[in-house]
C-alpha cells in the first residue's frame, strides 16, 4: 500500500492466468446449456412447419420437416453430452418439442392425407390415439431410471412411429382417395401407437453396429447405404423406417417361437 498526497492507494493484486482461464471457462460453461436447447428449439420449428405443412396440403413438405426434426433431436442429446450441458430442463425440454414434431405432427399429417376426406370421424379416433400414446410413451421414458435404455428402449421410440407415418407419406404423396388404402393407414397408425406403449425391446440405433471391431468396413457400409438412400429415397427410407418400428414385435415374436420350439423338443425327449 502506498501514499498519495497523505491517502493510502491500493494496488490490486495481479490476476494470474490461470484465474482469467477458469473464469472464462465458468462463464462459457454457463453458455453451453444454450447450445443444445438452441438446436431443440429448431426441431420443435421443424414440427411446426410441419403441422402447418400438412394443414395446407403440402405433405412432402410435411413428411421432410419431420426427418429434419428426427436428426436434430438424435443431435441434440449428443451435443449436451459432448459439452458437459445435460440438465433436467433440457431433458424435459426435449420432451416437449418430441411431442410436438413426433406426436402432433405426424398424427396431423396423417389425419390430412389419409382420413379428413374419406374416414373423418374414425381419423380423428386414430391420429388421437397416436398423440396419447405418443405422450404416454414420452412419459415413461421420463420416470424411467438413469441407466435404462441404454442399448435397448422399451416400446418403440416416438421418432421411430413418427418415421414410420412420414416415410409412407413420403412414398407415396399424393393423398389417399381409396378405401383400401385409408383402411390400412388406420390400421397401421393403430399399430404404431400401440407398440410405443408396448413392452417390446427396440435397439438403439447409436449402438447399431455394422460389424465388430472394424471401423473402416462400417464406414464403408454407412457410404454405401448413404448412396443408395440418396439414389433410391423413397423406397430406402420407407423400408427403413418400418423395418424399425416392427423390429420389436418381430423380435418378440421370434422369441416366442423359440421358446414353443423349446418346450416342444423338451416334451418329446420326456415321451
Amino acid at each position: 500500500m502506498e501514499k498519495t498526497e497523505g491517502h493510502p492507494v491500493h494496488r490490486r493484486r495481479p490476476v494470474l492466468l490461470s484465474d482469467k482461464s477458469k473464469l472464462v471457462r465458468e462463464k462459457l460453461r454457463g453458455k453451453t446449456f444454450l447450445i443444445p436447447s438452441f438446436v431443440t428449439v429448431v426441431g420443435i420449428f421443424c414440427g411446426v412447419l410441419a403441422i402447418i405443412g400438412a394443414v395446407k396440403g403440402h405433405y412432402e413438405y410435411a413428411a421432410k420437416c419431420i426427418a429434419m426434426a428426427i436428426i436434430l433431436d438424435g443431435l441434440d442429446g449428443r451435443i449436451a453430452r459432448r459439452l458437459n450441458a445435460t440438465s433436467a430442463f433440457g431433458r424435459e425440454f426435449d420432451s416437449l418439442s418430441d411431442m410436438v414434431a413426433f406426436g402432433v405432427a405426424p398424427a396431423l399429417l396423417g389425419y390430412c392425407w389419409a382420413f379428413q376426406n374419406l374416414a373423418d370421424e374414425i381419423g380423428v379416433v386414430v391420429s388421437f390415439l397416436f398423440i396419447v400414446c405418443g405422450a404416454t410413451r414420452l412419459a415413461r421414458f421420463n420416470i424411467a431410471e438413469p441407466g435404462e435404455g441404454k442399448q435397448t428402449f422399451v416400446g418403440l421410440p416416438i421418432p421411430g412411429a413418427a418415421a414410420g407415418v412420414a416415410s409412407v407419406v413420403y412414398c407415396f404423396p399424393a393423398p389417399v382417395t381409396s378405401y383400401p388404402f385409408v383402411f390400412f393407414m388406420l390400421g397401421y397408425m393403430a399399430v404404431l401407437a400401440v407398440l410405443m406403449v408396448s413392452t417390446f425391446p427396440f435397439f438403439s440405433i447409436k449402438h447399431l453396429k455394422l460389424t465388430q471391431g472394424n471401423p473402416a468396413l462400417n464406414l464403408l457400409l454407412l457410404s454405401v447405404a448413404a448412396g443408395v438412400t440418396w439414389r433410391f429415397s423413397r423406397p430406402a427410407l420407407l423400408i427403413g423406417a418400418n423395418f424399425y418400428a416392427f423390429s420389436g414385435l418381430a423380435g418378440y415374436l421370434h422369441r416366442k417361437r423359440a421358446v414353443a420350439q423349446k418346450q416342444e423338443g423338451a416334451g418329446d425327449a420326456v415321451a
